[in-house]
């Protein structure tokens, strides 16, 4: 018997809104969507990269970034849109 590998590695799972919002602001194109199949808890799935690593460790460390306070508000509500559905 011949076991296969996955040809995609997993996602990442964050269930953190405020990283969410800096993740998808900073690297936009590796946010995929939703997991809503627990119904206490939303993950938002991210395709892992180099680049998506680098940004959770800068922002699990305090690193500075410049970013527009509006932008990252803007993107912390379209996250909260996504939770509730009317994103």
């Amino acid at each position: 018997m011949q076991i296969e590998k996955p040809t995609t590695p997993p996602l990442y799972l964050t269930s953190d809104l405020k990283m969410t919002a800096f993740l998808r602001l900073m690297l936009p194109e590796s946010f995929v969507g939703l997991n809503k199949t627990n119904p206490h808890k939303v993950n938002f799935l991210f395709k892992p990269s180099k680049e998506l690593t680098d940004l959770i460790n800068g922002y699990l460390s305090r690193k500075e970034y410049l970013i527009s306070p509006l932008s990252l508000a803007d993107s912390i509500d379209q996250g909260k849109a996504m939770i509730y559905g009317d994103y």
